[in-house]
């Protein structure tokens, strides 16, 4: 599933970089800044708040619980979309207004969102 969040954003993220030149309008300059702003903020309250709850939720006991498998893979997607949300909304402004510098910043966001919350040895015991 780790893999399948960093491929699913890297490729809309590469799908929409040829479409950046049809697409692109002027806009005003507090619309961008806010958007730029908006995406950090964003990825400054949700990958922190991720990496705290992966820290609060894992490691998951495989002995005690039966469903380890399934309760572990909840928790990993959980953790995943709410590292993902830069993203999610950069993409959402660019289908809207196709800025280009709050995409990147998403998406690199999320990246390493994701890189941060990758699964490890140690979260199944």
């Amino acid at each position: 599933m780790y893999y399948a969040f960093l491929a699913s954003i890297t490729l809309i993220f590469l799908a929409c970089l040829p479409l950046y030149p049809y697409f692109k309008i002027p806009l005003h300059p507090n619309l961008f800044y806010s958007m730029l702003i908006f995406v950090a903020l964003l990825g400054i309250v949700c990958i922190p708040t991720a990496y705290l709850l992966r820290k609060r939720v894992f490691p998951v006991d495989s002995s005690k619980d039966i469903y380890w498998s399934y309760c572990a893979t909840r928790r990993y997607f959980w953790l995943y979309l709410l590292s993902s949300l830069p993203f999610a909304f950069s993409l959402l402004f660019f289908v809207i207004f196709a800025p280009l510098l709050p995409l990147l910043l998403g998406y690199s966001l999320s990246l390493c969102g994701l890189i941060l919350i990758r699964p490890r040895k140690e979260d199944v015991i």
